[in-house]
C-alpha cells in the first residue's frame, strides 16, 4: 500500500512538472506569435517551430493544447483501464476519459475546418477585396494568385490536411493501443451487469415463491 501511494506521489510530480513545461512554452509560442517576444538563434527547436508557424500559422496555438490534452487523457484512460479490474469505481473515471478523448479529437477536427474557412476568408479579402476592374487587369491573373499565396491561402490549406489526418491519427492510436482493453473492459461490465440481472431474476423468483407459499396458510385460516 505504502509503495503504491509513493508510485502514484511520484506520477503526480512528474505530471505537474511535465504540465508546467508545456504550459510555459505554449505562453512563449503564444507571446512570439503575438509578437511581444521573438526568438533569436538557430537551434533545432526554434527552425521545427519557425517551419510548422510558417505552414499552419495562429492554428498552431490552438492543435498544440488539444493534441497536449488528447495524450494527458489517453495516459489516464490507460491508467484507469489497468486498474479497472481491482477497482470496480474506475468506471466513471474510464468514461468520463473515454469521452474526453472523442472531444479533442472532434476539436481537432474542428479547428482545421475553423482555421481553413477563417483563412480562406481571409486571403480573399485581403487579395482581391475592394479591388476595382482596372486594378484587377493591372495585376493580372498571377498578381492576384500570387496576393492569395501571401495572404494565407496556403495556410489555410494546410490547416485543413493537419486537422484531417491528424484527427484519423488520434482516432487510430486510441484504437490500436486502447481498443483491446476497452473492449475488455466493455466484456467485463456486460458481465457484471448480465449477473447483476439474474442476481435480481432470483431474487424475484424467491420472493414469490415464498408468496405463494404463504398464500394456502392463509386461505385456510379465513375458512
Amino acid at each position: 500500500m505504502r509503495r503504491t501511494r509513493i508510485v502514484r506521489s511520484g506520477g503526480i510530480i512528474l505530471l505537474v512538472a511535465f504540465l508546467t513545461i508545456v504550459l510555459s512554452a505554449f505562453l512563449l509560442l503564444t507571446l512570439n506569435r503575438t509578437g511581444i517576444i521573438a526568438f533569436t538563434g538557430g537551434g533545432w527547436l526554434i527552425n521545427s517551430y519557425g517551419i510548422i508557424s510558417g505552414y499552419l500559422g495562429h492554428s498552431v496555438l490552438f492543435f498544440i493544447p488539444v493534441l497536449f490534452g488528447y495524450f494527458l487523457f489517453f495516459a489516464f484512460l490507460k491508467t484507469s483501464l489497468s486498474r479497472f479490474q481491482s477497482d470496480p469505481k474506475e468506471l466513471d473515471n474510464i468514461r468520463f476519459y473515454s469521452g474526453g478523448m472523442e472531444m479533442f479529437i472532434t476539436l481537432f477536427f474542428g479547428i482545421g475546418v475553423l482555421f481553413t474557412a477563417w483563412g480562406l476568408q481571409n486571403a480573399l479579402v485581403s487579395a482581391i477585396g475592394g479591388v476595382t476592374k482596372t486594378e484587377a487587369g493591372r495585376l493580372g491573373a498571377w498578381g492576384i494568385l500570387q496576393r492569395l499565396v501571401d495572404n494565407g491561402i496556403l495556410i489555410a490549406l494546410w490547416t485543413t490536411i493537419v486537422g484531417g489526418v491528424g484527427g484519423y491519427l488520434m482516432r487510430f492510436a486510441k484504437h490500436f493501443f486502447l481498443g483491446r482493453d476497452l473492449i475488455r473492459f466493455s466484456s467485463r461490465r456486460m458481465e457484471k451487469e448480465k449477473m447483476m440481472f439474474f442476481e435480481c431474476f432470483e431474487s424475484i423468483k424467491l420472493h414469490l415463491e415464498r408468496i405463494e407459499a404463504h398464500m394456502p396458510r392463509t386461505l385456510n385460516l379465513k375458512s
